[in-house]
């Protein structure tokens, strides 16, 4: 009898720590997936603000070319108004 209660006691110890030791495998093993999804996450993110950055500076840039052009086009309107203007007071002069 004592024989089947230390050997029940021995069986009992020796699964408790299995089962123990498990539960910390586990525990390391789920620590690694979360740190995993943690960093694919942040780089996820980092990408994210990138190609966020990248369209800010293309909408910039766009912004600047419009405004360039704007300016361009005025200028190149007062100059063929003025080009014009001299154009029809020459032949007013030459008419009178």
């Amino acid at each position: 009898m004592k024989k089947l209660l230390f050997a029940i006691l021995v069986l009992t110890l020796v699964v408790s720590f299995t089962s123990c030791r498990d539960k910390k495998e586990q525990k390391k093993v789920e620590y690694q997936v979360e740190k995993v999804k943690s960093d694919v996450n942040n780089a996820a993110d980092k990408v994210s603000d990138k190609v966020q950055d990248g369209a800010d500076a293309v909408k910039d840039a766009w912004k600047d070319t419009k405004k360039d052009v704007r300016q361009g086009a005025e200028k190149a309107k007062k100059e063929i108004k003025e080009g014009y203007n001299d154009v029809k007071k020459e032949v007013e002069k030459k008419l009178d």
